[in-house]
C-alpha cells in the first residue's frame, strides 16, 4: 500500500470519528437543537452536565450547596487530565477560570455558551491547556431561573427564559 493511501484512510477515519462525537444527539444543547429559538432550563442545565459527567473523565458536576431559595447550587468542572483534587490545582499552580451564569436569568446566552465550552472541551473539539481549569455555575439566580416567561419584549429570543 503507497503512504499516501495509509495517509488518506487514517484521515478518513480520523474525521469519520470527529463527526461521531459532533453528531452525537446526546451532546447538542437544547439551544442548538432548537436553533437558538430556546434556552435550556435550570433542569435541563444540570442533567446535561451530569450526562457530561457520566460520559467524560474529564468533566465533573457537584453540588456545592443551596442557593438562598433553598435551591441546590451546582459547580461544573473541566480538567483537561482528569483531576479533580483541588489540593492538586494549588500545588500545581493551576489557574481555575470560574464562569458564573444567570446571575440575571433573563440573560440565558452564557448558559448555553458554557454548555457547548464544556462538552467541545470534553470531546477535544477545542483544547484546553493544561494547566487550566474550568468551573463553570450552570445557574446562579436559581429562583429566577425557575420563574420563566418573557419579561423584555423587546429582546430577541429565546422564547422563554428566567
Amino acid at each position: 500500500m503507497k503512504k499516501s493511501s495509509l495517509i488518506n484512510i487514517l484521515f478518513c477515519l480520523c474525521c469519520a470519528v470527529a463527526y461521531a462525537q459532533e453528531s452525537d444527539p446526546s451532546l447538542i444543547t437544547v439551544f442548538e437543537q432548537s436553533k437558538g429559538k430556546k434556552t435550556a432550563t435550570y433542569a435541563e442545565a444540570i442533567a446535561y452536565y451530569e450526562h457530561l459527567q457520566n460520559n467524560f473523565r474529564t468533566v465533573k458536576t457537584e453540588r456545592i450547596g443551596n442557593t438562598d431559595g433553598d435551591n441546590p447550587l451546582y459547580v461544573t468542572y473541566y480538567s483537561p487530565d482528569g483531576d479533580f483534587s483541588k489540593k492538586h490545582w494549588h500545588e500545581e499552580g493551576r489557574v481555575i477560570m470560574l464562569v458564573n451564569n444567570d446571575i440575571h436569568p433573563g440573560e440565558p446566552d452564557g448558559v448555553d455558551a458554557s454548555m457547548m465550552l464544556v462538552r467541545d472541551a470534553a470531546t477535544g473539539k477545542i483544547k484546553v491547556a493544561e494547566n487550566i481549569v474550568l468551573a463553570v455555575i450552570p445557574v446562579y439566580n436559581v429562583g429566577g431561573a425557575l420563574n420563566r416567561g418573557v419579561s423584555r419584549p423587546n429582546q430577541n429570543g429565546p422564547e422563554t427564559y428566567g
